[in-house]
């Protein structure tokens, strides 16, 4: 049976994870903060976007390539960037590394990344971007700056949206620890999932290895996560902003933007895109969805800045939702963990390849060209 028939879409990829997953590790990826309702009104928000078909025209063949600062990409979509993936399944990053440069699509590196930043810049070339969240040492974020410049990144995305510690109720009640925390419930998941276990025991434990670099030395589990949550747990002020601008020469684009205010800050300061961001609805259980604050976000800004965005977006529908709405470029994370959590090394390039037919077929049945063009099927937009 052939990948497509098992694994047609991302439902049957994250029912393929569940599957294949522990149960601690799985529910660290699908859950979110509080009860949840954030990461559902990402959904329901998307959902309720309607596409307005033109269907008397001329005959075309959808366009789905696609240039964001210069750079042509094969489909104007990318991959999110997301911390512990190792813990979901073994190589994770270095397996979507490949398949995002093999298809021509941006992959954005997480500084909580279970490999290095220098192993995503080999293997995802120029397609590769590296996320960094601040640290309140500024000498660890100079340090940092400075690493991904030497690795060759051009890109750097500036996550603002982590201020503090927060309490994921699922990661609680798992006694989530990295690597897992030895009891007999963990034994048992584990025994339940061989595959998993087979696939760990050859990569080796799940390790923060871009930041080892930056810890004390001989650190326990315990005293690692409170350490690295009390330097992570920082405020991202407009010095700090400021501080990382002259540092980085490359691109800098600004994540977990939800407001018109921080928007309009953020370009004042010299970033060179926007990225709006609910954080998968992980960090703020009461924060606005992307869907309502992008179109506001977009007129404030004008078409001057770049804007990308995140946060609930599933499939390639969902990707021509919201650049209907106004966006410039689209990130999915779980979609394609899902799939290589599912599938293995193999589940990344079939992600690749479903999320752009997907996005082939929406732009054909409602008789659009290309990508840029979607803002004329916004059903609001035509009223």
């Amino acid at each position: 049976m052939t990948l497509d028939r098992r694994f047609p879409s991302v439902l049957e990829w994250q029912e393929g994870a569940r599957r294949r997953v522990p149960k601690f590790a799985y529910e660290f990826l699908v859950g979110g903060i509080g009860e949840e309702r954030g990461i559902c009104a990402n959904r329901s928000a998307l959902q309720a976007v309607e596409l307005l078909p033109h269907y008397i025209g001329d005959d075309f063949t959808p366009e789905l390539g696609h240039s964001l600062f210069g750079q042509a990409f094969s489909a104007p979509f990318g991959v999110a960037p997301f911390g512990l993936d190792g813990l979901i399944w073994p190589r994770m990053v270095q397996h979507i590394a490949g398949a995002a440069r093999r298809a021509d699509i941006p992959i954005v590196m997480s500084s909580f990344a279970t490999t290095t930043l220098e192993e995503v810049r080999a293997l995802g070339g120029e397609n590769a971007w590296f996320q960094l969240y601040v640290l309140k040492d500024r000498e660890k974020n100079r340090s940092f700056v400075e690493r991904a410049a030497r690795a060759g990144y051009k890109t750097l995305v500036l996550t603002v949206d982590i201020p503090t510690v927060t309490r994921r109720r699922r990661d609680i009640r798992n006694g989530l620890s990295v690597p897992p925390a030895p009891n007999l419930r963990t034994y048992w998941e584990v025994l339940k999932r061989p595959a998993w276990a087979i696939e760990t025991l050859r990569a080796g434990r799940p390790e923060f290895k871009t930041l080892l670099d930056y810890v004390p030395e001989g650190l326990s589990l315990a005293e690692l996560g409170a350490y690295l949550a009390e330097e992570t747990s920082c405020i991202v002020t407009i010095d700090r902003i400021r501080e990382i601008r002259d540092l980085w020469k490359g691109r800098l684009i600004i994540k977990g933007i939800l407001s018109e205010t921080d928007a309009k800050h953020s370009f004042e300061l010299g970033a060179d895109g926007l990225w709006i961001s609910n954080h998968g609805g992980r960090q703020l259980d009461a924060a606005p969805t992307p869907v309502s604050v992008l179109p506001g976000i977009r007129k404030a800004v004008g078409r001057e800045i770049p804007i990308m965005v995140d946060s609930g977006v599933r499939d390639g529908l969902d990707v021509a939702r919201m650049m209907a709405l106004g966006a410039d470029f689209v990130f999915l994370g779980r979609a394609f963990i899902y799939a290589v959590a599912a599938m293995g090394e193999k589940g990344a390039d079939h992600a690749m390849f479903v999320l752009t037919e997907e996005l082939r077929m929406t732009l054909g049945q409602i008789g659009c060209r290309r990508p840029s063009d979607l803002p004329a099927h916004l059903v609001a937009a035509s009223e």
